[in-house]
């Protein structure tokens, strides 16, 4: 495909001065968080070098589902002029969204025979794009709470479409394009991917894990030392990246990789070979590259973070939980008035919205009686309410009553809990669905509530409102032990999950 008369390396002297340009061009107020700059030429070089030595055969189908301005097809005409005819390009698919990247790449290597794509990739499906036999990359790294629900939702759907597995709401975008990739892979295709060395170790890249140890062969990953490639556009810098090589075949247990840190690609300052039967998902495998660790993360539960009990069974409740409507027909004033959630059977949302009052929204809400005034004061106060008291039976006044000392119609009422919980549906992976409240209704039987503890008092969450939404996506996260296929309804069941999600969610307020 490539007429050798092509001027490469001049090529690419001008690609790196076009992107350096492009790169400029972009003003602060339309920073994307997908922006990151391109991976240096030299490094690029040794990847393609590396991933070539598993390509399949001398005819090349290539794809770079992030292409910029061109820098992994650069490398690779570079590798092709060297094998002098060893190896041909037989078709060239780049997709980028934004244009003037997209423009430049196309105008620089368009003569070499690459097409370029203006799209989404993950909105692409797989008659759109030939099958690739090599597929080199370095995909948005835009961290998770930088994406719209939207957005996370399409990235998953596609993550998902193509690979089977879909990632959590804590994934960063970079594990979706993987994923997402799969589809467009041809039989023993190698992969070459550049991502953050933070999937390696942090629960949001347990679905890539599990796509690595599960759905592929490795052959190489190698961890960079920090700061090797230079990233000056995020608002959160990431410094640490590492490189995967992998191809499209199933792996088996005694198959082997290489598993390299620091220094160089290709002169890595430590390395070790790893098999699949030691790779496990929910490990950090940083830490099991070392032979002497088992890579198991520090262990927290969900109690760790979380003060969970079952919804509150209100005493004497035929007497002091009655319709809202009936309340106020009564004539009781707000003050001795508080909400209940609707029962868990009723919840089909993943939030219980909150009217102008604070009360669940919904039809036929139910509405607690309580008081902490004496009979004086409520005369004055609230005499309807002293008036239905009244009515009150010698049986009502003795579930109620709570100690000698105490009013019985104090019943003590429960605050309402930011989360409530109730059984998975089929909708839902986990065996446990969470649920946002944004109410000041309190949660009955059939709920478990989840209110934070000190495991939340992190100084940043002193001066700012918690992030309830991200807190929920976190949640979902949690996986349950591997081969758990019933687990208790219970508070206790609840808080024995492992939440190192949360641990880590938390740490980045530190």
């Amino acid at each position: 495909m490539l007429d050798f008369d092509f001027d490469v390396t001049g090529t690419e002297t001008v690609r790196q001065t076009g992107q350096a340009f492009l790169e400029k061009l972009r003003s602060d107020d339309k920073a994307d968080p997908a922006e990151q700059g391109a991976t240096p030429f030299p490094e690029a070089s040794e990847i393609t070098g590396l991933a070539l030595r598993y390509h399949p055969g001398p005819a090349i189908n290539f794809l770079e589902p992030c292409v910029g301005t061109g820098i992994f097809f650069s490398a690779l005409l570079h590798h092709v002029a060297d094998r002098q005819g060893a190896l041909n390009i037989h078709a060239a698919h780049g997709v980028e969204r934004d244009d003037q990247f997209a423009a430049l790449a196309h105008d620089l290597w368009a003569p070499a025979g690459l097409e370029v794509h203006l799209q989404d990739f993950l909105r692409l499906s797989a008659p759109e794009l030939p099958q690739a036999t090599m597929v080199l990359s370095r995909p948005p790294a835009t961290f998770h709470h930088q994406l719209s629900s939207d957005a996370k939702v399409r990235a998953a759907d596609a993550a998902e479409a193509s690979s089977g597995i879909r990632p959590t709401g804590i994934a960063d975008l970079y594990s979706h394009f993987v994923l997402a990739t799969h589809k467009f892979l041809a039989p023993k295709a190698v992969s070459a991917w550049v991502l953050p060395t933070k999937f390696l170790r942090h629960s949001s890249g347990r679905a890539l894990r599990l796509y690595l140890a599960r759905h592929v062969r490795l052959h190489r990953i190698h961890a960079y030392d920090a700061r090797a490639f230079d990233v000056t556009r995020l608002e959160e810098t990431i410094d640490e990246w590492s490189v995967v090589v992998f191809t499209n075949e199933r792996p088996q247990p005694s198959d082997a990789f290489e598993f390299s840190t620091g220094g160089d690609l290709l002169d890595p300052n430590e390395t070790t070979q790893m098999t699949y039967a030691r790779l496990n998902p929910e490990a950090n495998w940083l830490q099991m590259a070392d032979l002497n660790d088992n890579g198991l993360m520090k262990s927290y539960t969900l109690e760790d973070f979380f003060f969970i009990r079952s919804g509150w069974e209100v005493p004497a409740a035929k007497f002091f939980v009655q319709p809202e409507a009936r309340a106020w027909a009564l004539g009781i004033q707000p003050m001795h008035l508080t909400p209940l959630l609707p029962a868990p059977e009723t919840v089909t949302d993943k939030v219980i919205a909150a009217d102008e009052g604070a009360y669940p929204v919904g039809e036929n809400r139910q509405v607690v009686l309580a008081s902490n005034k004496d009979e004086y004061t409520l005369a004055e106060l609230d005499p309807a309410f002293l008036r239905y008291l009244d009515a009150a039976n010698g049986d009502t006044r003795d579930a109620a009553q709570r100690s000698q000392d105490a009013l019985w119609y104090n019943l003590h009422l429960r605050r309402p809990a930011p989360i409530v919980v109730k059984p998975a549906t089929d909708a839902d992976d986990g065996l446990f669905r969470f649920i946002l409240n944004q109410s000041d209704g309190i949660a009955g039987p059939g709920w478990i509530t989840m209110s934070p503890n000190l495991g939340f008092a992190k100084p940043w969450f002193l001066d700012n409102d918690v992030n309830w939404h991200e807190v929920i996506e976190v949640l979902e996260a949690i996986t349950v032990p591997h081969g758990t296929t019933q687990q208790t309804f219970s508070p206790d069941a609840l808080a024995s999950l492992n939440a190192t999600p949360i641990a880590e969610y938390l740490a980045t307020f530190d």
